[in-house]
């Protein structure tokens, strides 16, 4: 027997209406919890969260609820949060019963001698009232830093309001131009950053109450090594990245450090790893070839 169609939706009805907003609140801090449980079983309990209010989202129902002409495409931002959005800023600490975006903070330990700064926030419900395939903007990002210093979480801070300001999509392999070193002021050789896949989050995509989303790392590089990951057809952030792990540095953003181009080793590594990219995309290239002669002869007669 089929459902019946609800006949309230798109006639604005105040009943209908304020059953999408319990939904979408009960979904929104279902996900909060969610992503909380599973930053602790991935990075254990962070030294601290900014802003300190970070917490749950609250599922009670608000006296009254926004119609429509002042929701927006992040409905569930505090107005002073929409503002200073609108105007490309930082919203700053949000209410804490709307939790806009938090940036968690890890100290080094045994297994990971650095500080790691992980976004909450991107991947949250915010205009959702049922669980889809993504869940908010469908990432969250990371960074890895030598010690604890602003310009890791500030970073954080820059991309993920990117993204909401723009809906845009940033995934790994993106190469991001800084406008400036990212400690501002500073003779950091730090002015790009790299996305790619962090060693910490193995699974790369992860299921919420309200659907699935990437973790996702950035990884400060020089002008010099991006220009190179621009001259490297299809493959140029893989072979930066692996340079840096070569040389030792891994994926942590360290503001002081060298440029790996001025190293004399260079050269020769960078052989070895783009003779390593092009074999693999000469081989992905015939496999795409085989598979559209396979289909071609399929469909011939």
């Amino acid at each position: 027997m089929s459902q019946e169609p609800d006949k309230r939706i798109g006639q604005d009805d105040p009943e209908y209406e304020r059953e999408q907003e319990a939904a979408r609140r009960k979904l929104l801090r279902q996900t909060w919890i969610a992503r909380n449980n599973l930053y602790i079983e991935l990075f254990g309990k962070p030294n601290y969260v900014s802003p300190a209010s970070y917490a749950a989202p609250s599922g009670e129902m608000p006296d009254a609820i926004p119609d429509e002409n002042t929701q927006s495409s992040m409905s569930a931002l505090s107005a002073s949060g929409r503002a200073a959005l609108g105007e490309g800023g930082d919203p700053g600490d949000p209410d804490p019963s709307e939790q806009n975006l938090a940036v968690l903070a890890y100290g080094p330990d045994p297994l990971r001698p650095y500080w790691t700064y992980v976004t909450a926030g991107v991947s949250s419900p915010w205009v959702q009232s049922t669980p889809q395939e993504v869940s908010g903007f469908g990432l969250e990002f990371m960074i890895k830093s030598p010690v604890d210093h602003p310009f890791a979480p500030q970073l954080l801070r820059t991309l993920a309001f990117y993204i909401f300001n723009h809906a845009g999509v940033i995934s790994p392999g993106v190469r991001i131009g800084l406008n400036g070193p990212v400690i501002p002021d500073s003779d950091s050789l730090i002015r790009n950053a790299i996305i790619w896949y962090a060693d910490e989050a193995p699974d790369c995509w992860y299921q919420l109450p309200s659907g699935g989303f990437g973790m996702f790392l950035a990884i400060g590089i020089t002008e010099a090594e991006a220009k190179y990951a621009q001259s490297v057809e299809k493959y140029g952030t893989w072979c930066v990245e692996q340079l840096l792990r070569r040389k030792g540095i891994g994926q942590v953003t360290d503001p002081y450090r060298r440029c790996t181009m001025d190293d004399a080793d260079t050269p020769e590594m960078l052989q070895s790893i783009k003779l390593f990219a092009d074999t693999f995309r000469e081989n992905e290239e015939s496999m795409e070839l085989g598979s559209a002669a396979q289909i071609s002869s399929d469909f011939s007669f």
